[in-house]
């Protein structure tokens, strides 16, 4: 009966909604210059940037044969991103410059959790921590040690120390923070540009990367202090040897 049949269909359950896609797959703004590379509109998902990406380097033969890890770029690529090579790990880092919110690169390698600390024994009194990760560090050109106050510096410390410029002299432009407004000093290193953005700045930084030294012309902080901490706890042990002697 029609009764019957109007039971039956309440209950049958609703299909339940799908939600859309989140995280990598969330799709998100990306650049101008990413966009125009890719040819895919102004709106794409990280997951799908990354593969058109790879067939790219794939179809281009942008592998290194020596080192499959590394990616040699071509000028389209090195157009988008502002450098010669990377590796499919740094890739990532260049790859969130372009997607919304538009993070800075940063290739400061990340301090490892900190486990909780032991009760130093004496015999590891003398023993120096060396800082992990450190690049080569490269002599620079007399208008980037204006704006970074080094003329030894590796790359990763270079952007860092730019970044540092640019936030304490408020030279992002407060409507669109990709863009950088150069002041003199930085228009000296920006090849005369009145502004860059966050993704071009990184190909007028190149030039004025001199020469590429040995790891030993450069000193981390960390090692500064750790070479600062063994020199006092060196001091300290002779005077109370003297006072022994006494």
């Amino acid at each position: 009966s029609k009764g019957e049949e109007e039971e039956e269909e309440e209950e049958k359950p609703k299909p339940r909604k799908r939600k859309g896609g989140g995280g990598l797959a969330a799709v998100k703004e990306i650049s101008d210059a990413l966009a125009n590379f890719l040819g895919k509109g102004k709106k794409m998902a990280r997951t799908e940037v990354v593969k058109e990406l790879w067939n790219y380097i794939r179809d281009n033969e942008l592998q290194d044969p020596n080192d499959k890890r590394k990616i040699n770029l071509d000028d389209r690529m090195q157009d988008v991103f502002g450098t010669e090579t990377f590796t499919m790990f740094s890739m990532n880092k260049y790859v969130s410059a372009h997607i919304h919110p538009f993070k800075p690169v940063d290739l400061t390698p990340k301090e490892p959790k900190k486990r909780k600390a032991k009760p130093k024994k004496e015999k590891n009194k003398d023993k120096k921590t060396r800082k992990s990760g450190t690049q080569a560090p490269y002599q620079l050109s007399a208008e980037l040690t204006r704006v970074v106050g080094k003329e030894i510096l590796p790359r990763p410390q270079v952007t860092q120390a730019l970044w540092a410029y640019i936030r304490e002299n408020n030279l992002q432009n407060p409507d669109d923070k990709r863009e950088i407004l150069c002041d003199a000093k930085l228009k000296a290193v920006m090849g005369g540009k009145d502004k860059v953005t966050m993704f071009s700045m990184n190909k007028y930084i190149t030039p004025h990367m001199l020469e590429k030294l040995d790891k030993s012309y450069y000193t981390h902080p960390d090692e500064e202090e750790n070479a600062k901490s063994n020199e006092s706890e060196t001091g300290s042990d002779s005077e109370e040897d003297s006072d022994g002697d006494e």
